[in-house]
């Protein structure tokens, strides 16, 4: 399993390059990362929620958040199990993370939610219903 802090940095950069270097928007670079890296989203439940989360706070930075990732944030706030193969110092600093995108997706007046198209919500529900052999 790669580490929560290699999986975070890489997501930021992700954001910085696709929508600095590339012109991407929120959407597009959260789809395009779920795409990229989606053996390393579906290896467990914590790497799952990793991915959601902090492609989350990343989007909020930008001050939106793409519509198929809102829609699961209640799922993933919510979810506090992660298995015991995982570092207890990673879940820990997940559920600190977690906690963050809860009092920050709170403040609706701070962001808008990106929609996006039915194709694009329909591979990201590929995407996250692929399992690794």
């Amino acid at each position: 399993m790669t580490s929560y802090e290699s999986i975070k940095s890489s997501i930021a950069l992700d954001f910085k390059e696709y929508m600095e270097q590339e012109g991407l928007n929120v959407s597009q670079v959260s789809a395009k990362t779920l795409e990229e890296d989606w053996r390393v989203v579906n290896d467990s439940s914590f790497t799952r929620t990793l991915y959601i989360i902090t492609i989350a706070l990343e989007s909020l930075k930008y001050k939106e958040i793409a519509d198929f990732i809102h829609a699961r944030l209640d799922r993933y706030t919510r979810n506090m199990t992660f298995g015991e193969h995982i570092d207890n110092n990673d879940i820990e600093k997940l559920l600190q993370d977690i906690e963050t995108c809860k009092l920050l997706i709170n403040r609706t007046d701070e962001y808008k939610i990106r929609e996006t198209t039915n194709s694009t919500k329909s591979r990201v529900e590929y995407i996250l219903g692929l399992s690794v052999d």
